[in-house]
């Protein structure tokens, strides 16, 4: 394997890892539909809302950034110059290894959100009210998606793969 396709799975890696976590700032802009009902001044709301929908973009661009464009990334990082070695050795392919990293995120997900929805879920069921009145009900729903993201992602890595290591 070349030093340029070890940087492309690292880079790649990080900003599949930055796609799943950007919901928590979709979440947050969620959040601040709540201030609606404790009468927040409308200038403060639409502050708040600019901030986070600036983040939120943002976000989005450093993603876009990192998994589409990263020959752009090495190349003004220079991260394959200075190597003493122009390879390194190791015998799977490329897309194989890409492919696991995907899995080992998308696993770090699902392992990370279940012990969390189980806990909401226990809660949910301990309290003896309806799903409509439960006050964590948005993050038994959060877990709850973010249970299924992380599934997906491990059992669809190579449609994963292939939708980011579009290559032109």
């Amino acid at each position: 394997m070349e030093i340029k396709t070890f940087w492309r799975i690292i880079i790649k890696g990080i900003g599949l890892w930055l796609l799943i976590n950007s919901v928590y700032v979709i979440t947050q802009f969620a959040s601040t539909f709540s201030f609606f009902q404790d009468q927040l001044d409308w200038g403060n709301l639409i502050t708040v809302w600019l901030i986070t929908f600036g983040t939120l973009i943002l976000y989005l661009l450093v993603i876009r950034l990192f998994l589409f464009k990263t020959e752009w990334i090495i190349n003004v990082l220079k991260l394959d110059q200075n190597f003493t070695e122009k390879r390194i050795d190791i015998n799977l392919p490329y897309n194989n290894i890409l492919s696991i990293a995907v899995i080992v995120i998308g696993a770090l997900i699902f392992v990370e959100a279940i012990p969390k929805l189980c806990s909401t879920v226990y809660e949910f069921l301990k309290q003896k009210e309806l799903f409509k009145d439960y006050s964590g009900a948005s993050w038994l729903m959060f877990y709850f998606l973010k249970a299924i993201a992380g599934y997906l992602v491990m059992t669809n890595s190579k449609k994963v793969v292939k939708f980011i290591d579009k290559r032109k």
